[in-house]
């Protein structure tokens, strides 16, 4: 399929808070449940409705959507700057030495969310989602976690410069579940790091 039809299929733009967590919440949520592959009235994807609602008022949140031709939201993106304190940032800090913790955390843009559900996947939406999430930024680094299962999220990750910080992480809430805690530097900063190792 070439761009240009492409293009024609679907819009990815810029989503404001209220938007995400207001108008397109329920869709978000059929967008999530679909991509990670849980039933739609399964716990997880009833909590993340507060989850999103909660990450909408965090400093610095991004959000991106792809909608299709009808306007209904078929994947989002979205994110913020990470502070010290806030859940995710403190589980994935613990495994981290002190100078890793500054160097990835000092100056982070969490990516929380990155999805596209089953039905419209395979068109280049992901890539678009995460690269004007990331571009939309300026942040020294930005950091995520990826489960094992997530072949396809791992693939684009590896594929935009994302590197391995931590393996095997393991939340509290999901013991059970293997993560890889991913970072990625922005190209500014990735020149000025090759330059005082060379």
């Amino acid at each position: 399929m070439t761009s240009d039809v492409l293009s024609r299929r679907f819009t990815v733009r810029p989503l404001a808070p209220d938007e995400l967590s207001g108008r397109f919440l329920g869709q978000a949520l059929w967008v999530f449940a679909g991509a990670l592959e849980f039933p739609r009235r399964n716990s997880r994807v009833l909590s993340f409705a507060d989850t999103l609602r909660r990450h909408a008022t965090y400093a610095g949140f991004r959000a991106f959507g792809a909608l299709n031709v009808r306007g209904r939201l078929v994947g989002f993106s979205y994110g913020y700057f990470s502070q010290p304190g806030l859940w995710w940032r403190e589980q994935v800090a613990a495994p981290l030495s002190p100078e890793e913790r500054d160097d990835w955390l000092a100056d982070a843009f969490e990516v929380a969310e990155l999805h596209v559900h089953p039905t419209a996947q395979g068109h280049g939406l992901g890539s678009q989602l995460h690269d004007q999430l990331i571009q939309s930024q300026s942040h020294r680094t930005a950091v995520l976690s990826v489960m094992h299962r997530s072949q396809r999220a791992r693939q684009l990750y590896t594929s935009r410069g994302w590197e391995t910080l931590v393996k095997d992480l393991r939340f509290s809430t999901e013991p059970g579940t293997p993560f890889s805690l991913l970072g990625l530097r922005r190209p500014s900063h990735r020149l000025s790091i090759l330059e005082q190792e060379g």
